[in-house]
């Protein structure tokens, strides 16, 4: 049970990181294409963003293979990094951006923070790459148990795309939302994910503080 736990931790990091960079490289350079011809300058500055994702995720990548442990968690912090995540998967999407986080820093365990940035991470690659939505809107914060009175964190990330079929999704076997589910499951975290077709999708993460 142990090994296959974290084979599945292994997996969902290496998805987190590798997977979600090739397919954000992948509509980059779609989008290249279609501009070669008829705007080449465009089509350059495009290339050259495609080119520093590219060493973005390699790096990512081979932090991620060796740590297992997001960089940007390390070097900004859990706000910064989402600050920064949610500015470029919106900008790479041409979505407006309703951002709110924290202004002081939150006092969280390695762990939760990881899985913050990592379900954060798969909600904005979802929006991005599927929703066709128009608005982005993240939002993190502290919260308060009403009968315990636990100090707890809640991230919430919606869209205003075309929505889905959580049910039939789930039945599919999508890795995406299973594997924040997990992640949330793993640190006592309750995840949910509201949507409907033509109605947009909403993600919210609560979980206690420490």
């Amino acid at each position: 049970l142990t090994i296959s736990r974290e084979r599945n931790r292994m997996a969902r990091e290496l998805h987190d990181t590798l997977a979600h960079t090739l397919s954000a490289l992948s509509v980059q350079l779609e989008t290249v294409k279609a501009y070669w011809d008829v705007d080449p300058l465009a089509a350059q500055q495009m290339l050259d963003k495609s080119l520093s994702a590219t060493r973005s995720g390699l790096q990512e990548t081979r932090r991620a293979l060796k740590s297992l442990r997001a960089a940007p968690l390390d070097d900004l912090g859990l706000a910064l990094a989402l600050r920064r995540m949610a500015e470029q998967t919106a900008a790479r999407a041409n979505l407006a951006l309703d951002l709110s986080l924290p202004a002081d820093p939150l006092s969280l365990s390695a762990g939760v923070e990881q899985a913050i940035y990592r379900i954060a991470q798969e909600a904005l690659a979802n929006a991005a790459h599927h929703a066709n939505a128009r608005t982005l809107t993240v939002e993190l914060s502290t919260t308060a148990s009403t009968s315990s009175g636990q100090a707890g964190v809640s991230l919430v990330i919606s869209d205003d795309g075309i929505g889905f079929d959580p049910q039939q999704a789930q039945t599919a076997g999508h890795f995406g939302l299973s594997g924040m589910k997990e992640r949330a499951a793993l640190v006592g975290g309750d995840l949910t994910v509201t949507s409907q077709p033509g109605q947009g999708t909403t993600v919210v993460l609560k979980m206690a503080a420490d």
